[in-house]
């Protein structure tokens, strides 16, 4: 079937390059994206029983794992914006982010819920505070690239008990997961930065500028922002559940096909002396279009080492798939922030975050640490009910508080030791 399915793909593309002139360039361009769908909806047609299966599956992930995972996150993060918690939050936590990535206190927040909630709750945040104007374009560039993160829900969860059956990798791909994140965050403090000298303004007299945010808060209607707040959240729940079922089909129709499968061969070809196996290329690649596919088909793999498979693993998990990166287009859509920072600071994301797994897995400071593979699509999801994931969404709430309340308390800290050292 695959291969009548290339074959009337390659006779159209034949006929198309058979009557092309180089005049039709600019219709070439309109038309591609009808194009695109025209051979989508024909290979709907052909691979029909593929193309229900994994939109069934696409279906039951979001109903039963993303949307009681995310939206208690969203929920609460538009009521805080609606009460103007964020903004006082903003000042109080000056002192770290502008030193270290060069935005302002409010981006802890994003920070925060980004790395405990998972994607893409952190391009949700950042889009709410640039449409707040509580950030400048760059600076909203500046903090997207790095606060849209996978949760230690799906780390841990998915990836560590339910396709390795090692709680362990979970702690250890999770940890340097935060810290590439961290890294990429360091390193685009300096993206669209110009020089500037002096002390920044915003860092003096933090604590009269917090309690004066709060007297000038307006009091709110408790029931107008709690049903805004569920109105809007459930909307963006619906877009990325949208999403997650197209790329779904998308992904399984490719792999029907062996567009992965010939891509990987020639991607093999031309790094003969990488040492990386053809398996390795075509599970990556399928991560690339869709994060739990591809993490998926590497926890099958065998004859690979373990240190590789964490690696690729790490990889998929930075780089976040394309089916992440079109929720995140979607939802920055409506403002001017530009995706492409975002797209090479996930790039970026996965490359650190494989180094820092290699690294770790080459130190060898848990010896015992072996590879069970459960085999299986989220095998995990038999165990835990969606209210348990629910649950879990509210204790990682509570623990994006906590960290935004450690974040402050660092704050003073460095406030007082500015003072001392004046």
């Amino acid at each position: 079937m695959s291969l009548y399915a290339f074959a009337v793909l390659s006779g159209m593309l034949l006929i198309a390059l058979y009557n092309f002139k180089p005049t039709s360039v600019i219709y070439l361009k309109r038309l591609s994206l009808p194009i695109i769908c025209t051979v989508f909806v024909l290979l709907l047609i052909i691979f029909s029983n593929t193309a229900v299966s994994s939109a069934s599956r696409g279906l039951n992930l979001w109903l039963n794992v993303v949307f009681p995972s995310l939206f208690p996150f969203f929920v609460a993060s538009e009521i805080l914006y609606r009460t103007g918690f964020i903004k006082s939050l903003g000042i109080l936590l000056e002192p770290i982010m502008r030193p270290l990535f060069n935005v302002p206190g409010c981006g802890s927040f994003a920070l925060a819920m980004g790395i405990t909630s998972g994607y893409p709750v952190g391009a949700k945040l950042t889009a709410k505070m640039r449409e707040e104007k509580l950030l400048t374009k760059t600076e909203s560039e500046r903090l997207l690239s790095f606060t849209n993160n996978s949760g230690p829900l799906f780390i841990v969860g998915a990836v560590a008990v339910g396709m390795f059956n090692t709680p362990k990798i979970g702690f250890i791909l999770l940890f340097c997961h935060i810290l590439a994140c961290i890294t990429v965050g360091i390193f685009f403090r300096f993206y669209g930065c110009k020089k500037t000298s002096g002390k920044n303004p915003e860092c003096s007299n933090i604590l009269k500028k917090f309690k004066k945010e709060l007297a000038n808060t307006q009091s709110v209607n408790i029931g107008e922002i709690l049903g805004d707040s569920i109105r809007s959240s459930i909307n963006t729940i619906l877009t990325i559940g949208g999403f997650i079922i197209l790329f779904s089909v998308i992904i399984n129709l490719l792999l029907e096909t062996g567009v992965i499968n010939i891509a990987a061969a020639f991607l093999s070809l031309l790094f003969p002396l990488s040492g990386i196996s053809r398996e390795i290329i075509s599970s990556v690649l399928s991560g690339f279009f869709e994060i739990t596919t591809g993490i998926n088909m590497i926890s099958k793999l065998e004859g690979i080492s373990f240190a590789q498979q964490l690696s690729a693993i790490s990889l998929i998990l930075g780089w976040a798939g394309l089916s992440v990166h079109f929720q995140v287009y979607s939802i920055i859509s409506k403002t001017d922030i530009s995706i492409k920072p975002y797209l090479f600071g996930k790039l970026m994301h996965g490359l650190f975050a494989a180094l820092y797994v290699s690294i770790f897995m080459n130190l060898s400071i848990i010896p015992d640490l072996e590879s069970q593979s459960v085999f299986g699509y989220f095998t995990y999801t038999s165990d835990w009910s969606c209210l348990n994931y629910f649950v879990k969404s509210i204790e990682n709430v509570l623990i994006s508080l906590a960290v935004l309340i450690v974040m402050a308390g660092i704050s003073f800290l460095v406030k007082i030791c500015k003072r001392l050292k004046e």
